[in-house]
């Protein structure tokens, strides 16, 4: 079916663009939560659709164009629009692209819903830039991922014109057999305090232990340790995760447990448990999850 709908989307495009191999794939994620204090309630976590155009040219270089559709419950916008180059210099990739950061983080993290107990990443303080260009070096140690960034808000805001609203971003990755460990760091010129990263998993025989570690993640003075661990057996996953927020002065830890089974196809089910100090805040989660 895949092949029919890129097929049909291919037609869609002029002469020029035949040359490239045209893909469509996108999800969909639904989630049904009992919390205490908010009694039961359904949630559209979003739904995304994205164009893929792949080309190889004459000269080695690979190129990849992405145009995406999101909507969620809250809003629909364009979604993510990316442009790659990729060659003997690495990859460069320019528009909605993440961080680097942001593209090595969460290696002990495995909850799947937004709000779960998971640690959140890095954010970029007040301004978010929205128009990134980011580059993968070309690898110089087997297994080593070396990323750089710079990102500026949308030109069309009153800060899209500001030299002071720039972020920058660094991200290193090393992975060998079943360890990965990573660190970057988030730097806003405008921001007062500059996001850092460390975390690290190791996989063996189906068994996956990670660890993630934020400091002033998205505001000053606030650091989150995730310690998480899962289990694959065939279609279905269990996992756990320890989260640990502090502030100034306070703590708050997070425990999160689930299990997540894949139907077939690009169906999956989870079934997620939260226990939280912030009162009000436990919950059991139900939810589906298609990706095609």
């Amino acid at each position: 079916m895949k092949k029919i709908i890129a097929a049909a989307v291919a037609t869609a495009f002029v002469a020029p663009v035949w040359a490239a191999d045209i893909t469509l794939s996108g999800d969909i994620e639904m989630r049904y939560v009992a919390e205490d204090g908010e009694g039961m309630y359904n949630v559209f976590d979003d739904a995304d659709i994205t164009v893929t155009a792949t080309e190889e040219l004459a000269n080695g270089m690979t190129v990849t164009a992405k145009v995406g559709v999101e909507d969620t419950q809250t809003s629909s916008s364009a979604g993510d629009v990316e442009l790659s180059i990729a060659g003997e210099f690495g990859t460069i990739a320019l528009g909605e692209v993440d961080p680097a950061v942001n593209q090595i983080d969460e290696n002990g993290s495995f909850s799947e819903f937004a709000g779960g107990a998971g640690n959140p990443g890095l954010a970029s303080g007040a301004v978010a830039a929205t128009n990134t260009i980011s580059w993968t070096l070309p690898a110089m140690v087997n297994g080593l991922t070396v990323i750089v960034s710079n990102g500026t808000p949308d030109a069309g805001s009153s800060a899209g014109t500001d030299d002071e609203q720039q972020t920058e971003s660094l991200a290193v990755k090393y992975t060998t057999g079943g360890l990965t460990v990573a660190a970057g760091t988030l730097s806003q010129d405008a921001q007062a305090y500059d996001p850092s990263y460390i975390g690290f998993s190791y996989t063996m025989n189906g068994l996956t232990v990670g660890y993630d570690s934020t400091s002033e993640d998205g505001a000053a003075n606030i650091d989150t340790d995730s310690t998480g661990v899962k289990y694959a057996m065939g279609d279905a996953t269990v996992y756990g995760e320890v989260s640990n927020t502090e502030t100034a002065g306070a703590s708050v830890k997070d425990t999160l447990y689930g299990v997540k089974y894949a139907v077939g196809g690009g169906l999956t089910v989870i079934v997620e448990g939260k226990n939280s100090d912030t009162a009000g805040t436990d919950s059991t989660t139900v939810g589906v999850l298609y990706a095609f």
